[in-house]
């Protein structure tokens, strides 16, 4: 592992994980307290939402209306849909996202941008490095079942951490630090010795949370980076985004001790 206090510019890879990715915020605002240059960001889902307003340097302001938001606020911004495509069709929350940053074609952008998406049909990532930052963001937070996917090129894409969560795979400046962060770590235990007890429900929920940890840790194996930030995988719902402060908070002590240990 080399070292992080000698090494300045940093290639960030945000992973995907719903209102859990509000801590990549305050992993951030922890790097560059320290004085690093972030000059590349990969990200899918809600790592590329977070990452492309990090790319337009309006992460503060995302951050300030995240914080905004109640519960109810929450709500409002889900625009229903056909429940056979998906719950939402999402366009409410990028018309607001209007009101944080503006639209911008990624080649345009003053670091180096990647979002990735799942390409359903030919099970395969599909890479955005170019076009709209929208676009890009659009179809990578498009989570199955929840949001409607979207078509490009004659493909229909959906969340890009349907196949891979941390896409450490797509890092192109390698002479950088590399950090993950990494939105699917171990849960926080129940403090109790309670043995668990699942439901049919609670049963699917965690056994779809061990395969992304699994995914998380084997694209760790396969490309490792200097630095893995891990989030708790139960630290926040999909929805908590009113919990703004707190995961915001949250991803800033992880960070702060993971690069002092």
């Amino acid at each position: 592992m080399r070292s992080f206090k000698k090494r300045k510019r940093i290639s960030l890879v945000l992973g995907g994980g719903g209102a859990r990715g509000l801590a990549h915020i305050g992993v951030i605002q922890y790097l560059e307290e320290q004085g690093y240059e972030i000059d590349e960001i990969v990200g899918c889902s809600i790592g590329a939402l977070v990452g492309g307003a990090y790319a337009n340097k309006r992460l503060h302001e995302l951050g300030e209306w995240m914080k905004t938001l109640t519960r109810g606020q929450v709500f409002k911004l889900m625009d229903f849909s056909n429940p056979r495509y998906g719950l939402l069709k999402g366009e409410r929350v990028l018309n607001n996202l209007h009101e944080v940053f503006e639209d911008i074609n990624i080649e345009d952008l003053p670091l180096t941008y990647t979002a990735i998406a799942t390409d359903m049909e030919n099970e395969q990532e599909m890479v955005f490095r170019k076009g709209s930052i929208y676009a890009a963001i659009r179809a990578s937070i498009a989570i199955p079942g929840v949001f409607t996917g979207v078509s490009v090129d004659d493909r229909f894409l959906v969340d890009g951490g349907v196949l891979n969560p941390l896409p450490l795979n797509y890092v192109s400046k390698k002479r950088n630090l590399v950090i993950a962060v990494n939105l699917d770590g171990m849960p926080i235990k129940d403090k109790t010795n309670a043995a668990p007890n699942f439901t049919a429900r609670a049963l699917l929920v965690e056994s779809y949370f061990a395969m992304r940890r699994r995914l998380a840790a084997l694209t760790i194996e396969l490309y490792p980076p200097d630095y893995v930030v891990d989030v708790p995988h139960n630290a926040a719902e999909i929805w908590d985004f009113h919990r703004a402060s707190e995961l915001i908070d949250l991803g800033y002590n992880i960070a702060s001790r993971t690069f002092t240990t």
